[in-house]
């Protein structure tokens, strides 16, 4: 319970960073327009409001004995590294470091596939085919959809995503 109370902890000050980030470095839209620096905040907000909803459920359904943070004092980092959620977070930064140099398409098909393994999926052709359906489904729904550039990386697969934008 601890190490989650923790998880939880560190994303609700990293996402409250990046909502003051976001303000503070982005020139501000019409007042009667959602623009460029108001939909992550958006998101940020809702994610923010969800960790804190996550953050007292996890504690009220904690047994007693659970609920006391001396415990802090016994964790491992063996323990940290093991972990389903830091290494998803892992997963989730080298995605982000990955986009421009790799490009959307190839970053993000390998994340869904990786991400798919760690939570427990093992059927390789599913994997397969499931981080192809949801690659190119949020490929259209922001290239085509919303019309939002996304990364295309450099040399061979810049060509490769200009190729399939030309479909």
């Amino acid at each position: 319970m601890i190490l989650e109370l923790l998880y939880n902890a560190v994303l609700l000050i990293l996402f409250a960073y990046c909502y003051y980030y976001i303000g503070a470095t982005m020139p501000a839209s019409a007042p009667t327009e959602l623009g460029a620096e108001q939909w992550p905040q958006l998101i940020l907000s809702g994610l923010i409001v969800l960790i804190l909803i996550n953050m007292f459920k996890i504690y009220k359904t904690a047994a007693a004995e659970e609920r006391n943070f001396d415990q802090i004092k016994n964790i491992k980092l063996q323990a940290i590294l093991r972990s389903r959620l830091f290494q998803g977070i892992v997963i989730i930064l080298v995605y982000a470091a990955s986009l421009e140099a790799a490009g959307f398409i190839l970053s993000t098909y390998i994340f869904f596939i990786v991400y798919a393994r760690l939570i427990g999926e093992k059927r390789i052709k599913f994997l397969a085919g499931s981080a192809f359906v949801m690659t190119f489904s949020v490929y259209f729904l922001f290239a085509r959809g919303l019309s939002i550039m996304l990364p295309r990386g450099y040399g061979i697969l810049r060509d490769f995503a200009l190729m399939l934008e030309s479909f």
